[in-house]
Protein backbone atom coordinates (compact mmCIF):
# COMPACT_ATOMS: atom_id res chain seq x y z
CA UNK A 1 0.00 0.00 0.00
CA UNK A 2 0.94 3.82 -0.57
CA UNK A 3 1.66 4.83 3.32
CA UNK A 4 2.82 8.20 2.16
CA UNK A 5 2.53 10.46 -0.65
CA UNK A 6 4.94 8.24 -3.34
CA UNK A 7 6.22 5.39 -1.15
CA UNK A 8 4.82 2.03 -0.78
CA UNK A 9 4.97 -0.58 1.70
CA UNK A 10 5.39 -4.42 0.15
CA UNK A 11 4.68 -6.42 2.85
CA UNK A 12 6.14 -10.16 1.81
CA UNK A 13 5.93 -13.70 3.51
CA UNK A 14 9.14 -14.94 5.50
CA UNK A 15 7.66 -18.06 7.37
CA UNK A 16 5.16 -16.92 9.96
CA UNK A 17 7.20 -13.35 9.44
CA UNK A 18 6.98 -10.56 7.13
CA UNK A 19 9.64 -8.94 5.33
CA UNK A 20 8.73 -5.61 3.91
CA UNK A 21 9.99 -3.90 1.06
CA UNK A 22 9.48 0.33 0.10
CA UNK A 23 9.53 1.69 -3.15
CA UNK A 24 9.93 5.57 -3.58
CA UNK A 25 7.74 6.74 -6.94
CA UNK A 26 9.37 10.32 -7.89
CA UNK A 27 8.89 12.04 -11.30
CA UNK A 28 11.95 11.00 -12.83
CA UNK A 29 12.99 7.53 -11.05
CA UNK A 30 12.24 4.96 -8.31
CA UNK A 31 14.11 3.96 -5.24
CA UNK A 32 13.85 0.28 -3.87
CA UNK A 33 14.59 -0.40 -0.25
CA UNK A 34 15.91 -3.85 0.20
CA UNK A 35 15.06 -6.60 -2.09
CA UNK A 36 14.02 -9.73 0.54
CA UNK A 37 14.67 -13.37 -0.55
CA UNK A 38 15.60 -14.81 -3.85
CA UNK A 39 12.02 -15.08 -4.98
CA UNK A 40 10.12 -11.78 -3.72
CA UNK A 41 11.18 -10.00 -6.77
CA UNK A 42 9.20 -12.16 -8.88
CA UNK A 43 6.18 -13.41 -6.35
CA UNK A 44 6.19 -9.56 -4.59
CA UNK A 45 7.59 -6.92 -6.13
CA UNK A 46 6.67 -7.21 -9.98
CA UNK A 47 3.07 -8.10 -9.32
CA UNK A 48 3.27 -5.20 -7.31
CA UNK A 49 4.47 -3.17 -9.75
CA UNK A 50 2.34 -4.34 -12.57
CA UNK A 51 -0.77 -3.71 -10.55
CA UNK A 52 0.45 0.02 -9.81
CA UNK A 53 1.42 0.89 -13.40
CA UNK A 54 5.11 1.23 -12.78
CA UNK A 55 7.79 0.25 -14.98
CA UNK A 56 10.39 -1.95 -13.74
CA UNK A 57 12.97 0.14 -15.93
CA UNK A 58 11.55 3.42 -13.35
CA UNK A 59 14.09 1.84 -10.48
CA UNK A 60 16.95 3.88 -10.97
CA UNK A 61 18.63 2.91 -7.51
CA UNK A 62 18.37 -0.24 -5.28
CA UNK A 63 19.08 0.33 -1.58
CA UNK A 64 19.56 -2.49 0.94
CA UNK A 65 19.97 -1.28 4.70
CA UNK A 66 22.13 -4.11 6.09
CA UNK A 67 23.08 -7.39 4.95
CA UNK A 68 21.02 -10.15 6.15
CA UNK A 69 19.18 -12.78 3.99
CA UNK A 70 15.39 -11.00 4.33
CA UNK A 71 16.88 -7.94 3.00
CA UNK A 72 19.61 -8.48 0.17
CA UNK A 73 18.69 -11.93 -0.65
CA UNK A 74 16.55 -11.14 -3.86
CA UNK A 75 19.40 -8.68 -5.00
CA UNK A 76 20.35 -11.11 -7.84
CA UNK A 77 16.67 -11.50 -9.04
CA UNK A 78 16.26 -7.58 -9.38
CA UNK A 79 19.16 -6.95 -11.15
CA UNK A 80 17.87 -9.62 -13.73
CA UNK A 81 14.91 -7.92 -13.63
CA UNK A 82 16.02 -4.01 -14.20
CA UNK A 83 19.70 -4.34 -15.20
CA UNK A 84 20.04 -0.62 -15.28
CA UNK A 85 19.41 0.10 -11.59
CA UNK A 86 22.57 0.83 -9.38
CA UNK A 87 23.09 -0.82 -6.10
CA UNK A 88 24.57 0.96 -3.03
CA UNK A 89 25.05 -0.06 0.32
CA UNK A 90 26.86 1.10 3.33
CA UNK A 91 30.51 1.08 2.74
CA UNK A 92 31.27 -0.90 6.65
CA UNK A 93 28.59 -3.52 4.94
CA UNK A 94 29.83 -3.96 1.63
CA UNK A 95 31.82 -6.55 1.89
CA UNK A 96 29.53 -8.90 3.44
CA UNK A 97 26.79 -7.66 1.25
CA UNK A 98 28.26 -9.21 -2.12
CA UNK A 99 28.81 -12.40 -0.86
CA UNK A 100 25.84 -14.89 1.34
CA UNK A 101 28.91 -16.99 2.43
CA UNK A 102 30.57 -14.26 3.90
CA UNK A 103 26.66 -13.61 5.95
CA UNK A 104 26.93 -16.98 7.02
CA UNK A 105 29.95 -17.65 8.33
CA UNK A 106 31.13 -13.82 9.44
CA UNK A 107 27.43 -13.36 10.29
CA UNK A 108 25.67 -15.89 11.12
CA UNK A 109 28.37 -17.56 12.70
CA UNK A 110 29.84 -15.43 14.53
CA UNK A 111 29.53 -16.78 17.76
CA UNK A 112 30.69 -20.61 17.00
CA UNK A 113 34.07 -20.42 18.09
CA UNK A 114 34.15 -18.27 21.14
CA UNK A 115 30.62 -19.38 22.20
CA UNK A 116 29.39 -22.70 20.91
CA UNK A 117 26.53 -20.70 19.04
CA UNK A 118 25.65 -21.83 15.54
CA UNK A 119 23.21 -22.31 13.06
CA UNK A 120 22.65 -25.66 11.99
CA UNK A 121 23.02 -26.98 8.79
CA UNK A 122 20.09 -27.11 7.35
CA UNK A 123 19.11 -23.38 8.06
CA UNK A 124 22.84 -22.40 6.45
CA UNK A 125 21.40 -24.68 3.54
CA UNK A 126 18.02 -22.78 3.57
CA UNK A 127 19.97 -19.60 3.47
CA UNK A 128 22.30 -20.53 0.45
CA UNK A 129 19.19 -21.66 -1.58
CA UNK A 130 17.52 -18.52 -0.86
CA UNK A 131 19.42 -15.78 -1.53
CA UNK A 132 22.11 -14.56 -3.88
CA UNK A 133 24.07 -11.52 -4.16
CA UNK A 134 25.45 -9.39 -6.85
CA UNK A 135 28.21 -6.78 -6.67
CA UNK A 136 27.71 -3.35 -4.93
CA UNK A 137 27.46 -0.30 -7.47
CA UNK A 138 27.87 2.45 -4.71
CA UNK A 139 29.50 2.45 -1.26
CA UNK A 140 27.76 5.07 0.68
CA UNK A 141 28.54 6.73 4.17
CA UNK A 142 25.32 8.16 5.13
CA UNK A 143 24.40 11.83 4.60
CA UNK A 144 23.89 11.43 0.51
CA UNK A 145 20.55 12.84 -0.96
CA UNK A 146 19.00 11.17 -3.27
CA UNK A 147 17.31 12.61 -6.19
CA UNK A 148 13.60 11.32 -7.29
CA UNK A 149 11.95 14.21 -8.69
CA UNK A 150 12.95 17.86 -9.33
CA UNK A 151 11.32 18.72 -5.87
CA UNK A 152 11.94 15.05 -3.70
CA UNK A 153 15.11 14.46 -2.53
CA UNK A 154 15.29 11.71 0.21
CA UNK A 155 18.12 11.43 2.70
CA UNK A 156 20.48 8.48 3.61
CA UNK A 157 20.73 8.30 7.25
CA UNK A 158 23.63 5.98 8.86
CA UNK A 159 22.04 4.13 11.80
CA UNK A 160 24.26 1.42 13.00
CA UNK A 161 23.74 -1.16 15.71
CA UNK A 162 21.89 -4.25 14.07
CA UNK A 163 24.73 -3.89 11.64
CA UNK A 164 28.16 -1.68 11.58
CA UNK A 165 26.74 0.27 8.21
CA UNK A 166 23.31 -0.21 8.26
CA UNK A 167 21.08 2.72 6.27
CA UNK A 168 17.69 4.29 6.65
CA UNK A 169 15.94 7.14 4.33
CA UNK A 170 14.55 10.00 5.60
CA UNK A 171 11.94 11.73 3.15
CA UNK A 172 12.01 15.17 5.01
CA UNK A 173 8.83 16.20 2.51
CA UNK A 174 5.83 13.70 4.50
CA UNK A 175 8.47 13.40 7.48
CA UNK A 176 8.32 9.11 7.13
CA UNK A 177 11.74 7.64 8.02
CA UNK A 178 12.33 3.89 6.53
CA UNK A 179 14.49 2.46 9.15
CA UNK A 180 14.61 -1.21 8.36
CA UNK A 181 16.29 -2.94 11.20
CA UNK A 182 17.82 -0.42 12.63
CA UNK A 183 15.63 -0.84 15.59
CA UNK A 184 13.91 -3.61 17.14
CA UNK A 185 11.62 -2.92 19.87
CA UNK A 186 11.24 -5.67 22.65
CA UNK A 187 11.17 -8.63 20.04
CA UNK A 188 11.05 -9.44 16.62
CA UNK A 189 7.71 -10.16 15.76
CA UNK A 190 5.22 -12.88 13.63
CA UNK A 191 2.49 -12.11 11.37
CA UNK A 192 0.17 -12.05 13.97
CA UNK A 193 1.90 -9.77 16.17
CA UNK A 194 3.37 -12.37 18.82
CA UNK A 195 6.95 -12.46 19.60
CA UNK A 196 9.11 -14.61 17.26
CA UNK A 197 13.07 -14.03 18.69
CA UNK A 198 14.87 -11.52 20.43
CA UNK A 199 15.81 -8.01 18.94
CA UNK A 200 19.10 -8.74 17.28
CA UNK A 201 21.04 -5.88 17.94
CA UNK A 202 24.62 -6.09 18.24
CA UNK A 203 26.57 -3.40 18.96
CA UNK A 204 25.31 -1.44 21.93
CA UNK A 205 26.85 2.42 21.64
CA UNK A 206 26.31 3.06 18.08
CA UNK A 207 22.40 1.48 18.34
CA UNK A 208 21.74 3.87 21.53
CA UNK A 209 23.03 6.43 19.49
CA UNK A 210 21.22 5.71 16.14
CA UNK A 211 18.02 5.60 18.41
CA UNK A 212 18.66 8.65 20.40
CA UNK A 213 19.13 10.21 16.41
CA UNK A 214 15.75 8.68 15.76
CA UNK A 215 14.43 10.11 18.89
CA UNK A 216 15.53 13.58 18.00
CA UNK A 217 13.95 13.86 14.71
CA UNK A 218 10.42 15.02 13.55
CA UNK A 219 9.37 11.90 12.30
CA UNK A 220 5.36 11.53 11.65
CA UNK A 221 5.57 7.90 10.17
CA UNK A 222 8.17 5.28 10.74
CA UNK A 223 8.81 2.62 8.22
CA UNK A 224 10.38 -0.77 9.46
CA UNK A 225 11.11 -3.95 8.08
CA UNK A 226 8.76 -6.50 10.58
CA UNK A 227 6.43 -4.41 12.43
CA UNK A 228 3.56 -2.61 11.57
CA UNK A 229 3.56 1.51 9.97
CA UNK A 230 3.98 3.58 12.90
CA UNK A 231 2.40 7.40 13.17
CA UNK A 232 2.03 9.98 15.55
CA UNK A 233 2.81 9.51 19.14
CA UNK A 234 3.35 5.49 18.32
CA UNK A 235 6.34 6.72 16.87
CA UNK A 236 7.98 7.76 19.80
CA UNK A 237 6.28 4.64 21.97
CA UNK A 238 7.99 2.60 19.38
CA UNK A 239 11.39 4.12 20.10
CA UNK A 240 11.15 4.51 23.33
CA UNK A 241 10.39 0.39 24.28
CA UNK A 242 13.15 0.04 21.85
CA UNK A 243 15.45 1.53 24.36
CA UNK A 244 13.96 0.27 27.73
CA UNK A 245 14.91 -3.26 26.26
CA UNK A 246 18.18 -2.16 25.84
CA UNK A 247 18.47 -0.99 29.42
CA UNK A 248 16.91 -4.44 31.03
CA UNK A 249 19.40 -6.41 29.03
CA UNK A 250 22.14 -4.28 30.90
CA UNK A 251 20.68 -4.59 34.10
CA UNK A 252 19.85 -8.13 33.86
CA UNK A 253 23.38 -9.19 32.73
CA UNK A 254 24.62 -7.03 35.91
CA UNK A 255 22.41 -8.43 38.21
CA UNK A 256 23.41 -11.91 37.14
CA UNK A 257 27.05 -12.12 36.87
CA UNK A 258 27.36 -9.84 40.16
CA UNK A 259 25.24 -12.78 41.89
CA UNK A 260 26.79 -15.41 40.19
CA UNK A 261 29.48 -17.91 42.45
CA UNK A 262 31.03 -18.35 38.99
CA UNK A 263 31.92 -17.53 35.74
CA UNK A 264 28.73 -17.80 33.39
CA UNK A 265 29.50 -18.72 29.39
CA UNK A 266 27.61 -17.15 27.05
CA UNK A 267 24.85 -20.12 26.84
CA UNK A 268 24.31 -20.50 30.67
CA UNK A 269 23.52 -16.63 30.61
CA UNK A 270 20.72 -16.92 27.80
CA UNK A 271 19.00 -19.88 29.13
CA UNK A 272 19.00 -17.84 32.28
CA UNK A 273 17.97 -14.30 30.91
CA UNK A 274 15.87 -15.42 28.10
CA UNK A 275 12.64 -16.15 29.80
CA UNK A 276 13.20 -13.15 32.02
CA UNK A 277 13.47 -11.03 29.36
CA UNK A 278 10.92 -11.90 26.42
CA UNK A 279 7.87 -13.87 25.88
CA UNK A 280 9.27 -15.93 22.36
CA UNK A 281 9.76 -19.19 22.09
CA UNK A 282 12.74 -21.25 23.52
CA UNK A 283 13.79 -22.86 20.40
CA UNK A 284 14.54 -18.41 18.94
CA UNK A 285 16.25 -17.61 22.48
CA UNK A 286 19.84 -17.94 20.81
CA UNK A 287 19.51 -15.39 18.55
CA UNK A 288 20.05 -13.31 22.14
CA UNK A 289 23.56 -13.83 21.60
CA UNK A 290 23.69 -10.80 19.34
CA UNK A 291 22.57 -7.99 22.48
CA UNK A 292 24.18 -10.18 24.91
CA UNK A 293 27.01 -10.22 23.85
CA UNK A 294 27.33 -6.75 22.51
CA UNK A 295 26.37 -5.91 26.20
CA UNK A 296 29.00 -7.66 27.69
CA UNK A 297 31.56 -6.25 25.47
CA UNK A 298 30.52 -3.01 26.27
CA UNK A 299 30.87 -4.04 30.29
CA UNK A 300 34.11 -5.67 29.19
CA UNK A 301 35.33 -2.01 27.68
CA UNK A 302 34.08 -0.30 31.17
CA UNK A 303 36.54 -2.94 33.13
CA UNK A 304 33.15 -4.02 34.89
CA UNK A 305 33.50 -7.57 34.15
CA UNK A 306 36.61 -9.96 32.68
CA UNK A 307 36.70 -12.96 31.03
CA UNK A 308 38.70 -16.54 30.87
CA UNK A 309 38.61 -19.89 28.76
CA UNK A 310 35.87 -23.08 29.75
CA UNK A 311 36.24 -26.03 27.21
CA UNK A 312 37.67 -22.97 24.60
CA UNK A 313 34.22 -20.67 24.99
CA UNK A 314 34.57 -17.55 26.63
CA UNK A 315 33.13 -17.44 30.28
CA UNK A 316 32.14 -13.61 32.02
CA UNK A 317 33.03 -12.68 35.98
CA UNK A 318 31.96 -9.49 37.24
CA UNK A 319 35.01 -7.77 38.32
CA UNK A 320 34.72 -7.08 42.15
Amino acid sequence: MEVAPGIHRIETPLGDRVACLYLLVGDERALLVDTGIDATPRESLLPYLTAQGIRPEQIGYVLISHPDLDHLGGNASVRELIPTALFLCHDLDRWLSESIERVIQERYGEFAADHGIAESEESNAWVRANARCVSIDVGLTGGERIRLGPDWHVEVLHTPGHSRGHLSVHDPRSRSTIIADAILWNAVLTRDGAPAFPPTYRYVDTYLASLHRLQGMPIDTLLTSHYPVYRGAAVAEFLGESRVFADRVDGALRDELRGARTTRTTRELIETLSPRLGGWPAAAASALAFPLVGHLERLLQHGLVETERHDGLIAWRWRG
